[in-house]
């Protein structure tokens, strides 16, 4: 979630995103405590920007392995939440 939120900088993605604190999006979820101090920022940006999307509506499951599927999902997102794409 880091390097996409390093793309969305790039696609300039980012600076359409609401500001929310990470400990305000991921005090939803009782896995949040999983989620590494360096890559809270990261995970915020993409939970704001829709790019992943969560694993229920109360797990972030941040320690577990990206499936082909969820992978095409994403680079499907990052383009059109840009706004580069239909």
């Amino acid at each position: 979630m880091t390097i996409m939120s390093v793309a969305m900088k790039m696609t300039e993605l980012k600076k359409t995103l609401p500001a929310k604190t990470p400990n305000e999006l991921l005090g939803s979820f009782v896995d949040a405590g999983k989620v590494s101090k360096w890559a809270k920022s990261g995970v915020t940006d993409s939970l704001l920007a829709d790019i992943f999307s969560d694993k229920t509506s109360t797990m972030l499951a941040p320690q577990a392995s990206i499936t082909k599927a969820e992978v095409t999902v994403i680079i499907k997102r990052l383009p059109q939440n840009s706004k580069l794409i239909n």
